[in-house]
C-alpha cells in the first residue's frame, strides 16, 4: 500500500490522512518498519523516472568494461544490453582472456554488426578477471568508464544515470549503483527458489572494510584514477578492493538507481570459489592498512 500511494502521487501523498490510516491500520512500529524498507526504492523510482525524462549531454563517451572467458552462448545477452542503453554515445572494451570455447567467433560477429568503434576487442593471454578488467582500461578511450560482467546485464538506464551523475557532481569521482539479484538464496549455491531482490548499500568507510558495499557492474568513476587499477593477485572480490581504494580520499556518491541485473544461474561463477577465504582475507588487510 505504501508503494502505491508513492508510485501515485509522490511521497506527499503518504503524508497527512494518508499516514493515519496506515498507522491505524498496521501500528505505528510496523508502518516504520515499512517505510525504511521501501525508503531505498522510492528513491531510487523517483531518480530513475527523473533521469529517463531528463536532458543529459550527448557528447561523453563511457567506455565499458567487459571481460570474457568462455561465455560465448552468454556473452550476447550481456552486450544486448548495452546495445539498449538510453545513453547513445557508449563503447565497449571486451576482453577475451583466452577463452577456449567458440567466444572469439561470437566476438568477430558482434563487432560485425556493431563496428570496431562500438564493441573493440583485445585477445589476452589467460590471467584472470582482474588482469582482463586492467587491458581493458589501458585501452579504454572514453571519460567516464563502466563495468559489466559477462553473466550479468545493464539496466537501460544506467549510463544516462552515470553521465547525468557526473555532470550534476563535477567534484565526484566514483559512483556505484543498486543491483537486482534474481535469487539470493542461490548466491551461495545453498539453496534457489528467492524472488528478485534490489540491493543498494549506503556507504559507510568502517562497514567497507570487512564487507563488499557494490558489485562490479554498479560502480563508475573517471579514467585515470591513481588507483584505478586491479589487484590481478585477486582471483575473486576485486570490485571489492577496487571500491576499497577508489574511496580511500574520497567518499563515492551513491546512486539510488539499479545499474544491472545480476544473474545467479550461469555455469563457471568465480563467486564462492576455491580462493574465495585467501582473497577476502587479502581485501580485508589492506581495507583495514592506515
Amino acid at each position: 500500500m505504501v508503494w502505491t500511494l508513492w508510485r501515485s502521487g509522490g511521497s506527499a501523498a503518504v503524508t497527512g490522512h494518508a499516514l493515519a490510516r496506515l498507522r491505524e491500520q498496521l501500528g505505528l512500529d510496523e508502518l516504520q518498519r515499512r517505510v525504511e524498507v521501501m525508503g531505498p526504492a522510492v528513491s531510487t523510482w523517483a531518480l530513475m523516472d527523473w533521469v529517463e525524462q531528463a536532458v543529459v549531454d550527448p557528447t561523453p563517451l563511457v567506455s565499458v568494461v567487459l571481460p570474457t572467458r568462455n561465455r560465448a552462448a552468454l556473452l550476447p545477452r550481456a552486450i544486448a544490453s548495452v546495445r539498449a542503453q538510453a545513453y547513445p554515445t557508449w563503447e565497449i572494451v571486451l576482453v577475451d582472456d583466452a577463452s577456449t570455447d567458440d567466444t572469439p567467433a561470437v566476438v568477430e560477429g558482434l563487432q560485425a554488426e556493431l563496428g570496431p568503434d562500438r564493441l573493440r576487442s583485445i585477445r589476452a593471454p589467460q590471467g584472470g578477471v582482474c588482469a582482463a578488467r586492467n587491458h581493458a582500461l589501458a585501452s579504454a578511450k572514453g571519460s567516464l568508464i563502466a563495468y559489466l560482467d559477462d553473466d550479468n546485464t545493464m539496466h537501460p538506464l544506467w549510463l544516462k544515470v552515470v553521465v547525468w551523475a557526473f555532470a550534476q557532481r563535477p567534484d565526484i569521482d566514483v559512483v556505484y549503483g543498486g543491483i537486482v539479484v534474481d535469487d539470493l538464496l542461490r548466491v551461495n549455491r545453498r539453496d534457489a527458489g528467492a524472488l528478485p531482490s534490489y540491493h543498494l548499500a549506503t556507504f559507510d568507510r568502517g562497514r567497507l572494510a570487512s564487507t563488499n558495499l557494490a558489485d562490479m557492474g554498479a560502480i563508475a568513476h573517471r579514467p585515470g584514477l591513481p588507483e584505478g587499477r586491479f589487484d590481478e593477485t585477486l582471483r575473486e572480490m576485486g570490485d571489492w578492493d577496487l571500491l576499497v581504494r577508489l574511496t580511500r580520499e574520497k567518499a563515492p556518491l551513491v546512486l539510488p538507481a539499479i545499474a544491472c541485473f545480476y544473474h545467479t544461474d550461469s555455469p563457471n561463477r568465480l563467486s564462492g570459489g576455491p580462493t574465495f577465504e585467501a582473497d577476502r582475507l587479502r581485501v580485508r588487510t589492506k581495507a583495514q592498512a592506515p
